[in-house]
């Protein structure tokens, strides 16, 4: 009887703690650099690990009725290429809509202003510098060159991104820390049988 209520407490134990790691754990994927400080950017991105920290404890409650292994391997399998495919798509669009300047990666627009730095510097040089050389005209400001509007709008693109990938690798290490769990009370369950 103990050992039983011991083992049930061992579960949600492991599993709560799975969920806080997973959060937790998930700040090591990379932010850009914003250059401008935008109240709306601060704004999202408390929003983004509170709702990922929210999904993901419902996932934990719904491991806490629903016991099938089946449904926890479809899952798992789930959210796994679900995050591999928005991880992907978030590394691109990191690629695309950033550039290099002084060991940070500042987010760019997609709209560039009339008259800016990159065509002056094109008129009196004759060239343009490589990609990854090209903040270093703008001293790192971003809207020096480009649209405010796209700026911004790249810079919700990407967060929105990330907290995808954070809410789908929670999910995926709760869901397969959940399979885990059960694979060993099936073959443990098997185990004792065998025995008597």
């Amino acid at each position: 009887m103990l050992v039983s209520k011991l083992k049930d407490v061992w579960k949600e134990f492991t599993l709560l703690s799975t969920w806080i790691a997973s959060v937790a754990g998930a700040f090591i994927i990379p932010l850009p650099s914003w250059y401008a400080t935008d109240d709306n950017t601060e704004f999202l991105m408390k929003f983004g690990v509170f709702i990922s920290t929210a999904l993901a404890g419902f996932l934990i409650l719904y491991s806490l009725k629903h016991k099938m292994i089946r449904t926890w391997m479809r899952l798992s399998t789930r959210f796994l290429f679900m995050f591999v495919g928005v991880y992907a798509t978030y590394h691109f669009f990191r690629e695309a809509k950033t550039l290099p300047y002084i060991e940070h990666d500042i987010v760019i627009g997609n709209e560039l202003i009339d008259d800016n730095p990159f065509d002056v510097f094109k008129a009196s040089h004759g060239f343009l510098p490589e990609r990854k050389e090209r903040m270093l005209i703008l001293l790192g400001d971003p809207e020096k060159a480009w649209a405010k509007d796209s700026i911004t709008s790249n810079r919700v693109q990407l967060i929105l991104l990330l907290f995808l990938c954070y809410l789908l690798s929670a999910g995926f290490i709760i869901s397969f820390c959940n399979l885990i769990i059960l694979y060993k009370e099936k073959y443990k369950i098997k185990i004792e049988k065998k025995i008597i």
